[in-house]
């Protein structure tokens, strides 16, 4: 009787064992199923920039007319980040994830419609962000065009100065590297606030606001820009952003307006006419490819 008790205790222990080898090769497989996944989403969350930039611009490109067929023994990526047999007359080349890392990516060809001015705007905007000038300007689609407003406080050296100091050359520069390859014609404004000028080189604010505007005009000249596409027209304090009411109204009214028109506010204005925004014309005191002239309205 003793011996059958001992046989049943050593089979008790031998079932208690194998139960317990049986929960742990359960639990070793579940491990190893978990780092098989996890090794796999590691693989698939590893993306080459490169590869994921060519599919994504075939995507866009893939909605537009003119799309070359990919030839036998081709890969069928894009060559020359273009798939189009005829681009047109506007090429943007800048896209809010390609370009991220490169904002000032260039951008060609005559800006026409709402879609292309935004498409320009937002190339200013980032590449004035990339050299910390955003700040300092701001641009906005409107209808006569694209307009880069600068505060006047920014780009000269005093207040009664049309020297460009040392922050206004850089953010003049900087809109330039994206005009120059356009063939959209490019008004510069001049504005002041309502303070009087007494002495100095200039008899009023008209011939300041004008000066001003003939400065920048210069140095976007001698950056590259045509000079056929460009005009200089000073407002003087005849058109205020705000009312002239406290030295921070008077500081945003001193201004300058570079202005990328479209080819519909050009036909609209006539050959040789300032482009405006709207509002009464009032008198301007108008320069234009560098020869000056004065009008009254």
């Amino acid at each position: 009787m003793a011996k059958f008790m001992q046989e049943r205790e050593e089979d008790a222990g031998d079932i208690g064992t194998t139960s317990a080898g049986r929960w742990l090769l359960t639990y070793s497989d579940m491990i190893t199923l978990l780092l098989i996944l996890f090794v796999i989403l590691f693989a698939l969350s590893t993306i080459s920039p490169k590869k994921f930039t060519a599919f994504k611009e075939g995507l866009r490109d893939s909605a537009l007319a003119g799309i070359n067929p990919i030839s036998p023994g081709e890969t069928g990526l894009l060559k020359n980040n273009n798939l189009l047999s005829h681009p047109g007359t506007f090429t943007a080349a800048l896209n809010a994830v390609a370009n991220a890392g490169n904002p000032t990516s260039q951008i060609t060809g005559t800006v026409q419609g709402q879609a292309q001015s935004q498409q320009l705007q937002s190339a200013l905007t980032a590449a004035l962000a990339a050299k910390g000038l955003a700040q300092t300007t701001s641009v906005t689609v409107e209808r006569r065009g694209i307009v880069v407003q600068i505060l006047a406080d920014n780009v000269y050296f005093n207040v009664d100065s049309a020297q460009l100091g040392p922050q206004g050359t850089p953010i003049i520069d900087t809109v330039e590297s994206i005009l120059a390859p356009l063939t959209n014609d490019v008004q510069v404004e001049g504005y002041t606030d309502n303070q009087p000028i007494y002495g100095g080189p200039y008899a009023d604010n008209w011939a300041l606001s004008a000066a001003r505007a003939v400065e920048v005009v210069r140095r976007l000249i001698s950056d590259g820009i045509d000079e056929n596409r460009l005009s200089a027209i000073g407002y003087g304090e005849t058109r205020p952003a705000v009312p002239n009411t406290s030295p921070q109204n008077q500081a945003q009214n001193r201004r300058i307006d570079i202005v990328v028109l479209t080819p519909a506010a050009e036909a609209a204005a006539g050959p040789g006419s300032p482009v405006t925004s709207g509002g009464s014309q009032g008198g301007n005191s108008n320069t234009s490819n560098g020869s000056s002239s004065g009008s009254a309205g």
